[in-house]
């Protein structure tokens, strides 16, 4: 996406650093036993409900944009082969 892990966790609101904010919430909650209240200290201390709807964005994208769905699931093979 383009983005710093400072714009990640950051308080910015641009587009791209949101995308890719929420996208690094879903795969953290996909790949990790990590309550959605810990990832949302991760993330200057956003709360649980932040990531929730974070989480629920990204699943409802995926399902809509095909080419949304392979970008998330290359970054999350990327992430499980490191």
């Amino acid at each position: 996406f383009g983005v710093t892990a400072d714009e990640i966790r950051g308080q910015r609101r641009t587009k791209n650093i949101t995308m890719a904010r929420q996208v690094s919430m879903y795969l953290i909650r996909e790949l990790t036993p990590l309550s959605t209240t810990a990832i949302g200290r991760v993330f200057s201390g956003r709360d649980h409900s932040t990531v929730m709807h974070s989480c629920d964005k990204v699943a409802e994208m995926m399902r809509k944009d095909i080419a949304f769905r392979k970008t998330v699931e290359e970054l999350r093979q990327f992430v499980t082969n490191r």
